[in-house]
């Protein structure tokens, strides 16, 4: 369904004047990568992508019926240039389901720019809002996670890195931690689906991207047009991805080994050795990698952890597979306790984000958490003895009372079984979570009257004093994955220190 269209049309020659005489106009229209093709341009080929920018930007706007404002301005809008010269949108406001298609033409003096907006009506998402105006937000920490990276590089001397960003990485949102995994020098990137790593793609990342989960065979087309790496779980999906394959499409592998996880991929020696001789008789496909999953690494139970192993080099140590072809073992668990198996990559996901994978049982890592969940007091009033708060009546106040509501609630991932829990406030006190949590808001009792606009800490610290995702897991009976995934997308994250 077309749900915005907007079209401009600008002077070329009008715009060379114009970031002649005011040069701090290139900056206020152009993103940092787009300033980097504009430099990489000569002459009037510099004015016409300026000028381009500027109109498929003011463009975009009229389509979301905002204009350039406040709210939406040329910098929240990034428009690179795709293989065939083609504008791909990079960076935009724009609710989930929705795609937007981008025209730029040249007559002469004049650019004209055409943007359409069609909402996806199989979207789960149509009506969601744009994360961008509200109270309550994620915070992630880009200290804590180059600490991370660089503390488990260290730690395991591993030559190279894949990032896990699966599920909005982890959580803690693509968009504000894939800029800073690509300006640490991650070597690759890890997804658990196709969609995901065309999000990748389109949001500028060149470098590997391996696909986790079973991609259907009838869509290898797509994967090989965006060049990702699906994952090879069995002999049967191999043959059916390559009777699929577009005649002059070339593909990269990654061969996935059952060793004990029980979920995908080959654990049968023949089978194993009939997959790498037909990828090696085709010149059409890459062999980049082989790999497989510990069930147990972050946990006590070390026996399985050796028997999978042992059931990993018992499938592929005789095999006849290339050099070049990297062989990852492990993942956070295995790279924070236990002797790596291979050192040719690592799989970070858990570790990278500050997560403690064994949730105490196993020797304390230095690793930082990286999400923190915050939110302002919207309204302030006191009530008296006998008040009951929230639904279901089940926290009634027993003398004078503060009460202070949050507009954060189980839709944004803040489940009902936070009822409770604490968060704090900016000296560090506590302040406990009371009666039930809806869905978009809930509420804490206060020491005292507090002025709306006081932020409220749920998930972090404030000076000696700290909410971790495991203190969260506990309260709600489940992991801090689960936790730090159920983040909604409508909280707006920022990217810190």
């Amino acid at each position: 369904m077309i749900i915005g269209i907007g079209t401009d049309v600008q002077t070329i020659s009008a715009m060379a004047q114009t970031a002649s005489r005011t040069p701090r106009t290139i900056d206020a229209i152009l993103t940092e990568k787009e300033r980097q093709i504009f430099d990489q341009r000569k002459g009037k080929h510099q004015i016409e992508f300026l000028a381009g920018r500027f109109s498929i930007k003011e463009a975009f706007s009229k389509a979301l019926g905002t204009g350039i404002s406040r709210g939406v301005g040329f910098l929240d809008i990034e428009v690179l240039v795709g293989a065939n010269g083609e504008p791909i949108l990079t960076k935009a406001p724009l609710n989930e389901g929705v795609q937007a298609h981008l025209s730029i033409s040249h007559t002469g003096d004049l650019v004209h720019s055409l943007v359409v907006l069609e909402q996806d009506m199989t979207s789960n998402h149509m009506n969601q809002p744009i994360a961008k105006h509200r109270p309550a937000w994620i915070e992630v920490s880009a200290e804590a996670l180059k600490h991370n990276i660089a503390y488990i590089k260290a730690l395991t001397q591993t030559k190279k890195v894949c990032a896990v960003v699966k599920a909005n990485a982890y959580g803690h949102g693509l968009e504000v931690v894939v800029p800073v995994l690509q300006a640490q020098g991650v070597d690759a990137f890890a997804v658990a689906t196709m969609d995901e790593g065309i999000w990748l793609r389109d949001f500028g990342v060149t470098q590997p991207i391996l696909i986790l989960g079973v991609t259907p065979a009838h869509y290898i087309d797509t994967v090989a047009e965006y060049d990702l790496t699906p994952v090879v779980p069995s002999l049967e999906w191999l043959e059916s991805a390559l009777n699929v394959l577009p005649h002059g499409d070339t593909l990269k592998l990654s061969v996935a080994v059952d060793s004990g996880m029980g979920r995908i991929g080959i654990r049968d020696h023949a089978e194993l050795a009939a997959v790498v001789a037909l990828i090696a008789s085709r010149s059409d496909l890459t062999f980049e990698s082989i790999w497989t999953h510990f069930a147990t690494a972050d946990t006590t139970n070390v026996d399985y952890f050796e028997q999978q192993l042992q059931n990993w080099h018992d499938l592929v140590d005789d095999q006849a597979i290339p050099e070049s072809t990297w062989r990852h073992l492990a993942n956070s668990g295995t790279s924070l306790w236990h002797e790596l198996p291979s050192h040719d990559m690592i799989r970070l996901g858990a570790g990278m984000y500050g997560f403690d994978p064994s949730q105490g049982d196993l020797p304390n890592r230095d690793l930082m958490p990286v999400m923190s969940v915050k939110a302002e007091l919207v309204h302030v009033k006191e009530v008296p003895a006998g008040s009951s708060i929230s639904y279901g009546a089940t926290y009634t106040t027993t003398e004078k009372e503060w009460i202070g509501t949050l507009p954060i609630g189980y839709a944004d991932g803040y489940p009902r079984a936070m009822q409770g829990m604490t968060g704090l406030l900016p000296d560090g006190r506590r302040v406990e979570v009371i009666g039930r949590i809806a869905m978009d808001q809930c509420m804490v009792r206060l020491p005292e009257a507090l002025p709306v606009g006081t932020v409220v800490t749920l998930l972090g610290q404030v000076q000696d004093e700290k909410i971790t995702l495991n203190d969260m897991a506990t309260q709600a009976g489940t992991i801090p994955y689960e936790m730090a995934t159920s983040m909604a997308q409508r909280l707006p994250r920022q990217l810190v220190d």
